[in-house]
Protein backbone atom coordinates (compact mmCIF):
# COMPACT_ATOMS: atom_id res chain seq x y z
CA UNK A 1 0.00 0.00 0.00
CA UNK A 2 0.75 3.49 -0.20
CA UNK A 3 1.47 4.33 3.42
CA UNK A 4 3.66 1.58 3.80
CA UNK A 5 5.99 2.43 0.70
CA UNK A 6 6.31 6.30 2.14
CA UNK A 7 6.83 5.16 5.73
CA UNK A 8 9.78 2.98 4.40
CA UNK A 9 11.04 5.13 2.75
CA UNK A 10 11.39 7.39 4.76
CA UNK A 11 12.18 5.16 7.42
CA UNK A 12 15.64 4.76 4.94
CA UNK A 13 17.02 8.49 5.00
CA UNK A 14 16.13 8.85 8.34
CA UNK A 15 18.03 5.83 9.34
CA UNK A 16 21.14 6.22 7.54
CA UNK A 17 21.10 10.44 8.38
CA UNK A 18 20.78 9.18 12.10
CA UNK A 19 23.45 6.26 11.50
CA UNK A 20 26.20 9.16 9.97
CA UNK A 21 25.91 11.27 12.67
CA UNK A 22 25.72 8.84 15.20
CA UNK A 23 29.41 7.28 13.96
CA UNK A 24 30.39 10.02 12.73
CA UNK A 25 30.56 11.55 16.36
CA UNK A 26 32.07 8.39 17.60
CA UNK A 27 34.38 8.22 15.23
CA UNK A 28 35.73 12.41 16.17
CA UNK A 29 36.03 11.58 20.04
CA UNK A 30 38.20 7.78 19.55
CA UNK A 31 39.83 9.45 17.44
CA UNK A 32 40.41 12.52 19.45
CA UNK A 33 41.44 10.40 22.17
CA UNK A 34 44.19 8.08 20.17
CA UNK A 35 46.09 10.73 19.15
CA UNK A 36 46.11 11.71 22.56
CA UNK A 37 47.54 8.05 23.66
CA UNK A 38 49.79 8.17 20.41
CA UNK A 39 51.44 11.29 22.04
CA UNK A 40 51.88 9.29 25.27
CA UNK A 41 53.35 6.29 23.39
CA UNK A 42 50.51 3.81 23.27
CA UNK A 43 50.47 3.67 19.34
CA UNK A 44 52.02 3.59 16.50
CA UNK A 45 51.40 7.44 14.69
CA UNK A 46 51.72 5.14 11.29
CA UNK A 47 48.59 3.28 12.91
CA UNK A 48 46.01 5.68 13.57
CA UNK A 49 43.64 5.09 11.09
CA UNK A 50 43.91 0.80 11.42
CA UNK A 51 43.07 1.65 15.39
CA UNK A 52 40.17 4.29 14.78
CA UNK A 53 38.44 1.64 12.31
CA UNK A 54 38.77 -1.10 14.71
CA UNK A 55 37.69 0.82 17.81
CA UNK A 56 34.35 2.31 15.72
CA UNK A 57 33.84 -1.55 14.13
CA UNK A 58 33.43 -2.67 18.04
CA UNK A 59 30.44 0.14 18.68
CA UNK A 60 28.16 -0.76 16.03
CA UNK A 61 25.89 -2.64 17.63
CA UNK A 62 24.27 -0.12 19.79
CA UNK A 63 25.18 2.74 17.50
CA UNK A 64 22.91 0.45 14.35
CA UNK A 65 20.49 0.09 17.16
CA UNK A 66 20.08 3.95 18.02
CA UNK A 67 19.64 4.77 14.86
CA UNK A 68 16.72 1.85 14.08
CA UNK A 69 15.05 3.37 16.84
CA UNK A 70 15.32 7.31 16.00
CA UNK A 71 14.39 6.38 12.65
CA UNK A 72 10.93 4.71 13.52
CA UNK A 73 10.32 7.43 16.92
CA UNK A 74 11.10 10.27 14.53
CA UNK A 75 9.33 9.30 11.34
CA UNK A 76 5.93 8.77 13.10
CA UNK A 77 6.49 11.76 15.43
CA UNK A 78 6.62 13.78 12.13
CA UNK A 79 3.68 12.40 10.77
CA UNK A 80 1.51 13.00 14.44
CA UNK A 81 3.41 16.65 14.59
CA UNK A 82 2.09 17.38 10.60
CA UNK A 83 -1.26 15.51 10.84
CA UNK A 84 -0.26 13.29 8.34
CA UNK A 85 -1.13 10.34 10.98
CA UNK A 86 -4.72 11.41 10.95
CA UNK A 87 -5.29 11.90 7.25
CA UNK A 88 -3.99 7.99 7.18
CA UNK A 89 -6.66 6.90 10.33
CA UNK A 90 -9.45 8.17 8.62
CA UNK A 91 -9.10 8.48 4.79
CA UNK A 92 -6.83 5.08 4.49
CA UNK A 93 -8.82 3.23 7.20
CA UNK A 94 -5.51 1.93 8.91
CA UNK A 95 -4.89 1.74 12.65
CA UNK A 96 -1.67 2.01 14.81
CA UNK A 97 -1.39 -1.77 14.46
CA UNK A 98 -1.03 -1.30 11.28
CA UNK A 99 2.25 0.10 11.45
CA UNK A 100 4.04 -2.85 12.81
CA UNK A 101 4.24 -4.50 9.22
CA UNK A 102 5.95 -2.00 7.60
CA UNK A 103 8.01 -1.16 10.53
CA UNK A 104 9.08 -4.62 11.08
CA UNK A 105 10.00 -5.25 7.49
CA UNK A 106 11.80 -1.96 7.59
CA UNK A 107 13.41 -3.43 10.53
CA UNK A 108 14.44 -6.94 10.30
CA UNK A 109 16.98 -6.55 8.22
CA UNK A 110 18.47 -4.23 10.41
CA UNK A 111 18.21 -6.38 12.91
CA UNK A 112 20.29 -9.16 11.17
CA UNK A 113 22.94 -6.81 10.49
CA UNK A 114 22.76 -6.49 13.91
CA UNK A 115 23.40 -9.69 15.14
CA UNK A 116 26.05 -10.10 12.82
CA UNK A 117 28.24 -7.39 14.19
CA UNK A 118 27.31 -8.40 18.22
CA UNK A 119 28.41 -12.01 17.75
CA UNK A 120 30.59 -11.40 14.76
CA UNK A 121 32.34 -8.23 13.76
CA UNK A 122 32.47 -6.48 17.17
CA UNK A 123 34.62 -9.56 18.94
CA UNK A 124 36.67 -9.33 15.67
CA UNK A 125 38.07 -6.02 16.12
CA UNK A 126 38.27 -6.44 19.72
CA UNK A 127 40.70 -9.28 18.96
CA UNK A 128 42.36 -7.22 16.08
CA UNK A 129 43.10 -4.59 18.24
CA UNK A 130 44.09 -7.15 21.68
CA UNK A 131 46.85 -8.45 18.91
CA UNK A 132 47.93 -5.08 17.11
CA UNK A 133 48.82 -3.74 21.39
CA UNK A 134 50.50 -6.86 21.82
CA UNK A 135 52.75 -6.23 18.69
CA UNK A 136 53.38 -2.99 19.53
CA UNK A 137 54.13 -3.56 23.29
CA UNK A 138 56.26 -5.53 21.71
CA UNK A 139 58.72 -4.00 19.82
CA UNK A 140 61.77 -1.87 20.86
CA UNK A 141 60.88 0.75 23.62
CA UNK A 142 63.32 2.71 21.85
CA UNK A 143 61.03 3.56 18.62
CA UNK A 144 58.05 4.04 20.58
CA UNK A 145 60.11 7.40 21.82
CA UNK A 146 59.43 9.80 20.89
CA UNK A 147 60.87 14.00 21.53
CA UNK A 148 59.69 16.23 23.86
CA UNK A 149 57.23 13.00 25.80
CA UNK A 150 57.42 10.97 28.72
CA UNK A 151 57.28 7.78 27.77
CA UNK A 152 56.86 4.36 29.75
CA UNK A 153 59.19 1.55 29.21
CA UNK A 154 59.04 -2.03 30.79
CA UNK A 155 56.09 -2.23 31.39
CA UNK A 156 56.05 0.92 33.69
CA UNK A 157 59.03 -0.02 35.34
CA UNK A 158 61.21 2.90 33.35
CA UNK A 159 60.03 6.61 32.79
CA UNK A 160 62.02 8.23 29.87
CA UNK A 161 62.28 11.56 28.58
CA UNK A 162 64.16 12.74 25.56
CA UNK A 163 64.39 15.97 24.28
CA UNK A 164 65.60 14.98 20.91
CA UNK A 165 65.79 11.21 19.10
CA UNK A 166 67.33 10.38 15.85
CA UNK A 167 65.55 6.82 15.16
CA UNK A 168 68.10 6.35 12.29
CA UNK A 169 71.38 7.26 13.40
CA UNK A 170 70.02 4.92 16.70
CA UNK A 171 71.20 8.18 19.13
CA UNK A 172 70.05 10.43 22.15
CA UNK A 173 70.37 13.44 23.35
CA UNK A 174 69.38 15.13 26.80
CA UNK A 175 68.10 11.71 28.34
CA UNK A 176 66.47 11.48 31.46
CA UNK A 177 65.56 8.12 33.37
CA UNK A 178 63.26 7.85 36.42
CA UNK A 179 63.20 4.16 37.85
CA UNK A 180 61.19 3.50 41.00
CA UNK A 181 61.55 0.76 43.32
CA UNK A 182 59.19 -1.10 45.01
CA UNK A 183 60.27 0.01 48.45
CA UNK A 184 59.80 3.56 47.75
CA UNK A 185 63.29 4.43 46.42
CA UNK A 186 64.11 5.58 42.92
CA UNK A 187 67.18 5.58 40.70
CA UNK A 188 67.24 9.05 38.81
CA UNK A 189 69.84 9.43 35.57
CA UNK A 190 70.49 11.97 33.29
CA UNK A 191 73.02 12.26 30.48
CA UNK A 192 73.62 15.14 27.51
CA UNK A 193 73.48 11.63 24.85
CA UNK A 194 73.76 8.26 24.04
CA UNK A 195 73.10 6.04 21.62
CA UNK A 196 71.23 1.99 21.41
CA UNK A 197 72.83 -0.27 21.14
CA UNK A 198 71.50 -4.27 20.13
CA UNK A 199 73.51 -7.08 21.37
CA UNK A 200 74.15 -10.82 19.52
CA UNK A 201 71.32 -12.40 22.04
CA UNK A 202 68.89 -9.59 20.95
CA UNK A 203 68.78 -7.45 23.81
CA UNK A 204 68.40 -3.82 23.52
CA UNK A 205 70.55 -1.24 25.69
CA UNK A 206 70.45 2.74 25.62
CA UNK A 207 74.43 3.80 26.53
CA UNK A 208 74.63 6.88 27.68
CA UNK A 209 77.98 8.96 27.36
CA UNK A 210 78.92 11.77 30.36
CA UNK A 211 76.11 11.66 32.83
CA UNK A 212 74.78 11.57 36.47
CA UNK A 213 73.24 8.82 38.63
CA UNK A 214 71.06 10.24 41.76
CA UNK A 215 69.71 7.35 44.79
CA UNK A 216 66.81 8.67 46.39
CA UNK A 217 66.14 6.44 49.33
CA UNK A 218 62.40 6.49 50.27
CA UNK A 219 63.36 8.68 52.99
CA UNK A 220 64.97 11.62 51.00
CA UNK A 221 67.71 11.55 53.46
CA UNK A 222 70.72 10.50 52.21
CA UNK A 223 70.98 11.19 48.29
CA UNK A 224 74.31 9.83 46.32
CA UNK A 225 75.39 11.09 43.47
CA UNK A 226 77.53 9.34 41.08
CA UNK A 227 79.29 10.55 38.05
CA UNK A 228 79.79 8.03 35.06
CA UNK A 229 81.39 7.80 31.95
CA UNK A 230 79.61 5.73 30.11
CA UNK A 231 76.16 4.07 31.82
CA UNK A 232 73.93 1.17 29.88
CA UNK A 233 70.08 0.77 30.22
CA UNK A 234 68.62 -2.76 29.52
CA UNK A 235 65.20 -1.75 27.29
CA UNK A 236 62.68 -5.13 27.17
CA UNK A 237 64.18 -7.95 24.76
CA UNK A 238 63.59 -7.91 21.32
CA UNK A 239 60.07 -8.81 19.93
CA UNK A 240 59.17 -12.47 20.51
CA UNK A 241 55.79 -14.28 18.64
CA UNK A 242 52.84 -15.93 20.36
CA UNK A 243 49.26 -15.92 20.15
CA UNK A 244 47.38 -12.90 22.12
CA UNK A 245 45.69 -13.95 24.98
CA UNK A 246 42.37 -12.76 24.42
CA UNK A 247 39.58 -11.35 26.76
CA UNK A 248 36.47 -12.99 26.90
CA UNK A 249 34.77 -9.68 24.93
CA UNK A 250 37.66 -10.80 21.79
CA UNK A 251 36.08 -14.41 21.57
CA UNK A 252 34.41 -15.68 18.95
CA UNK A 253 30.73 -16.89 19.20
CA UNK A 254 32.16 -20.49 18.67
CA UNK A 255 35.06 -20.14 21.51
CA UNK A 256 32.48 -17.92 23.92
CA UNK A 257 30.08 -21.34 23.93
CA UNK A 258 32.27 -23.69 25.11
CA UNK A 259 33.69 -21.29 27.55
CA UNK A 260 30.19 -20.38 28.84
CA UNK A 261 30.16 -23.62 30.35
CA UNK A 262 32.23 -22.99 32.91
CA UNK A 263 32.99 -19.23 33.03
CA UNK A 264 30.60 -16.73 34.56
CA UNK A 265 32.42 -13.85 32.67
CA UNK A 266 31.65 -15.66 29.27
CA UNK A 267 27.97 -16.26 30.40
CA UNK A 268 27.80 -12.63 30.95
CA UNK A 269 29.46 -11.75 27.27
CA UNK A 270 26.92 -14.57 25.74
CA UNK A 271 24.15 -12.38 27.23
CA UNK A 272 25.48 -9.10 25.85
CA UNK A 273 25.78 -10.08 22.78
CA UNK A 274 22.57 -12.17 22.10
CA UNK A 275 20.49 -9.51 23.68
CA UNK A 276 21.58 -6.86 20.99
CA UNK A 277 19.46 -7.96 18.13
CA UNK A 278 16.47 -8.60 20.95
CA UNK A 279 16.70 -5.05 21.83
CA UNK A 280 16.88 -3.30 18.57
CA UNK A 281 13.33 -4.85 17.68
CA UNK A 282 11.86 -4.02 20.83
CA UNK A 283 13.16 -0.63 20.45
CA UNK A 284 11.77 -0.58 16.76
CA UNK A 285 8.23 -1.36 17.91
CA UNK A 286 8.25 0.80 21.36
CA UNK A 287 9.07 3.93 18.92
CA UNK A 288 5.75 3.34 17.32
CA UNK A 289 3.47 4.63 20.62
CA UNK A 290 6.37 6.84 21.97
CA UNK A 291 6.17 8.49 18.98
CA UNK A 292 2.63 9.73 19.28
CA UNK A 293 1.91 13.47 19.47
CA UNK A 294 -1.05 15.90 19.66
CA UNK A 295 -0.08 18.62 17.69
CA UNK A 296 -2.83 21.14 19.17
CA UNK A 297 -1.38 20.40 22.55
CA UNK A 298 2.10 20.94 21.60
CA UNK A 299 3.61 19.08 24.29
CA UNK A 300 6.47 16.78 23.27
CA UNK A 301 6.25 14.34 26.37
CA UNK A 302 7.32 11.58 23.65
CA UNK A 303 11.01 12.97 22.54
CA UNK A 304 11.84 12.67 26.34
CA UNK A 305 10.48 9.32 27.00
CA UNK A 306 12.17 7.82 24.44
CA UNK A 307 15.59 9.52 25.51
CA UNK A 308 14.88 8.02 28.81
CA UNK A 309 13.66 4.25 27.75
CA UNK A 310 16.65 4.00 25.51
CA UNK A 311 19.21 5.24 28.65
CA UNK A 312 17.33 2.86 30.85
CA UNK A 313 17.46 -0.30 28.35
CA UNK A 314 21.17 0.24 27.81
CA UNK A 315 21.89 0.45 31.43
CA UNK A 316 19.57 -2.48 32.14
CA UNK A 317 21.60 -4.92 30.01
CA UNK A 318 24.90 -3.63 31.97
CA UNK A 319 23.15 -4.09 35.03
CA UNK A 320 22.17 -7.40 34.32
CA UNK A 321 25.57 -8.32 32.90
CA UNK A 322 27.04 -7.68 36.01
CA UNK A 323 24.50 -10.07 37.84
CA UNK A 324 25.78 -12.17 35.46
CA UNK A 325 29.55 -12.61 36.72
CA UNK A 326 27.93 -12.92 40.45
CA UNK A 327 25.87 -15.94 39.70
CA UNK A 328 22.89 -14.19 40.95
CA UNK A 329 21.16 -14.97 37.07
CA UNK A 330 21.53 -16.94 34.16
CA UNK A 331 21.61 -15.99 30.94
CA UNK A 332 17.72 -17.25 29.62
CA UNK A 333 16.57 -15.86 32.76
CA UNK A 334 18.61 -12.44 32.58
CA UNK A 335 17.18 -11.80 29.07
CA UNK A 336 13.53 -12.50 29.71
CA UNK A 337 13.17 -10.29 32.70
CA UNK A 338 15.54 -7.76 31.14
CA UNK A 339 13.11 -7.63 28.04
CA UNK A 340 9.70 -8.88 29.52
CA UNK A 341 9.40 -5.22 30.86
CA UNK A 342 9.93 -3.94 27.81
CA UNK A 343 7.52 -6.12 25.80
CA UNK A 344 4.55 -5.51 28.30
CA UNK A 345 5.19 -1.76 28.41
CA UNK A 346 5.15 -1.46 24.18
CA UNK A 347 1.67 -3.85 24.35
CA UNK A 348 0.78 -1.35 27.32
CA UNK A 349 1.66 2.15 25.20
CA UNK A 350 -0.23 0.65 21.71
CA UNK A 351 -3.18 -0.60 23.86
CA UNK A 352 -4.15 2.85 25.80
CA UNK A 353 -3.59 4.95 21.93
CA UNK A 354 -5.95 2.50 20.31
CA UNK A 355 -8.61 2.63 22.80
CA UNK A 356 -7.70 6.24 23.75
CA UNK A 357 -11.20 7.52 23.72
CA UNK A 358 -12.79 4.20 26.32
CA UNK A 359 -12.01 3.91 29.58
CA UNK A 360 -9.08 2.02 31.01
CA UNK A 361 -8.86 0.04 33.92
CA UNK A 362 -5.32 1.71 34.64
CA UNK A 363 -7.00 5.39 34.79
CA UNK A 364 -10.36 3.57 36.51
CA UNK A 365 -7.74 2.38 39.47
CA UNK A 366 -6.49 5.90 39.29
CA UNK A 367 -9.26 7.63 39.65
CA UNK A 368 -10.65 5.47 43.01
CA UNK A 369 -7.10 5.66 44.45
CA UNK A 370 -7.76 9.60 43.83
CA UNK A 371 -11.12 9.53 44.95
CA UNK A 372 -10.43 10.32 48.71
CA UNK A 373 -8.05 13.39 48.43
CA UNK A 374 -10.15 15.07 45.67
CA UNK A 375 -12.42 14.83 48.64
CA UNK A 376 -9.90 16.46 51.16
CA UNK A 377 -9.23 18.87 48.52
CA UNK A 378 -12.77 19.91 48.18
CA UNK A 379 -13.49 20.21 51.91
CA UNK A 380 -10.50 22.14 52.43
CA UNK A 381 -11.93 24.82 49.36
CA UNK A 382 -15.17 24.96 50.86
CA UNK A 383 -13.91 26.15 54.51
CA UNK A 384 -11.61 28.31 52.78
CA UNK A 385 -14.28 30.30 51.61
Amino acid sequence: MIYRRSLISELQNTAGGAFTVLFSIVVTIGLVQILNQTAGGRYDSSSILEVVAYSSLVNLPPLITLALFLAVFMTLNRYWRDSEMFVWFSAGGISLASWIKPVLKFSIPIVILVGLCSLVISPWSRAELADYKERFAQRDDVTRLSSGQFIEAKSGKQIFFLEAVDQDAKTVERVFMAEPSPNGAQTVVSSKKGRVEERPNGDRYIVLDDGKRYEVPADNLAVQITDFKTYELRLDTSPTSGRVNYKVDSLQFPELLVLAQKSKQAQAELFWRINWPIVAVILALLGIPLSYTNPRQLKYYGQTAAVLFFILYLNSLSIFKTWIVKGALEVWSATILMNLPFVLLTIFLFYRLMTMNTSHIDSIIINWFMTPFRKIQNRTKGAGK
